[in-house]
């Protein structure tokens, strides 16, 4: 049999230096500061809702870590079911509804926030009279890079006739080695969808005044019972003609404009921003957000992909500080006397 043999001009350097160098350049194309809500057209999809791509490959402006999309269920309508192996946040913008995850049915309304698990068999429904909509996002870039992005639609079959999420082998036999002590370690993390939490209703939220002149509010993270695989997402509220404390990171961060307006600075250019556009800060830019309205409050949740590709930065560039913020937060605003509205406050009707 002949041999194949593999032959380049170029040496392993050479070759490493252009690839990388090709990898940032096409990332530099796509990158996007503010998606506009003017910018996102819905379309009809098989699934019997409306899809409509704030950044994501489908919508062309396709990303390496995180996508996000806006969602429509027309009234009376029951999406089909359907499963992917990467797990997703949702958030609901306007109207009622439910979505059903591995046969459990949670219901929603404005402002509250649902978390679809990994590998979870899921639907979404619409017994209304009018239609609802909400926002997601997910790591499926991220997935796709790594080559394990995988979805699976089954129409409209029952979820108890569909397979259970792919788990790790346990051991058939005791043992020491290291093969078997991996099959105990992967095996004892097998999903278990009973061990999840699924949603946020926004009457249950706790908002936090931060130092640097925010009140935020947890929609999904680990500190308030989430596991997820890196995605977490807060809701940072800006008073009346305030603003947050300028700062860099080294992971990039979404922040969904739920009301008002105002306008964002990154390292030094300001992009205005309003109700449903999308404000997307790259790595390791400088950046502060501000509300330009000075008799209402500007919300804007913040979802990045924290506690997986984030830590792992953490690791491989330590000891480089990835948060960046001014000397004592210097440039925060005061707020020392200032009363905050009501958190339910602007909220929409269903």
């Amino acid at each position: 049999m002949a041999r194949s043999v593999t032959q380049t001009g170029l040496t392993h350097y050479e070759v490493q230096l252009k690839r990388r160098a090709n990898v940032v350049a096409e990332a530099r194309k796509h990158r996007h500061t503010v998606v506009h809500a003017s910018d996102v057209r819905l379309e009809e999809t098989a699934r019997r809702t409306r899809r409509g791509i704030y950044i994501g490959a489908e919508g062309g402006r396709p990303s390496k870590v995180l996508d996000a999309a806006m969602h429509e269920v027309p009234a009376g309508v029951t999406s089909t079911r359907h499963r992917h192996s990467w797990d997703a946040i949702m958030f609901v913008v306007a109207g009622q509804g439910w979505t059903e995850i591995n046969g459990q049915r949670i219901e929603w309304r404005p402002w509250d926030t649902v978390y679809i698990p990994c590998w979870a068999w899921h639907r979404h429904g619409n017994d209304g009279s009018s239609d609802a909509r909400f926002l997601t996002w997910s790591v499926e870039p991220m997935y796709e890079t790594f080559g394990v992005a995988v979805i699976e639609d089954a129409g409209d079959a029952d979820v108890a006739e569909l397979p259970p999420p792919p788990s790790s082998t346990k051991p058939t036999k005791p043992g020491a080695d290291s093969y078997t002590r991996r099959l105990q370690r992967l095996s004892a993390n097998n999903p278990n969808p009973e061990a999840y939490r699924l949603n946020t209703r926004w009457e249950d939220v706790t908002p936090r005044v931060t130092k640097r002149g925010a009140r935020s509010m947890f929609l999904v993270d680990e500190s308030i019972g989430y596991r997820t695989s890196g995605l977490t997402a807060v809701m940072h509220e800006l008073g009346p003609g305030l603003w947050q404390a300028k700062h860099r990171h080294g992971g990039e961060a979404y922040l969904y404009c739920v009301t008002g307006s105002g306008h964002t600075e990154v390292d030094g250019v300001s992009y205005e921003w309003g109700a449903g556009d999308l404000v997307v800060v790259d790595h390791w830019c400088w950046h502060q957000h501000f509300n330009d309205d000075k008799e209402k409050s500007s919300r804007l949740i913040r979802v990045h992909n924290s506690d997986s590709l984030y830590d792992l930065m953490r690791v491989l560039l330590d000891p480089l500080n990835l948060l960046e913020e001014e000397p004592d937060l210097a440039d925060a605003p005061d707020l020392s006397g200032f009363v905050w509205p009501d958190p339910m406050e602007g909220r929409p009707s269903w």
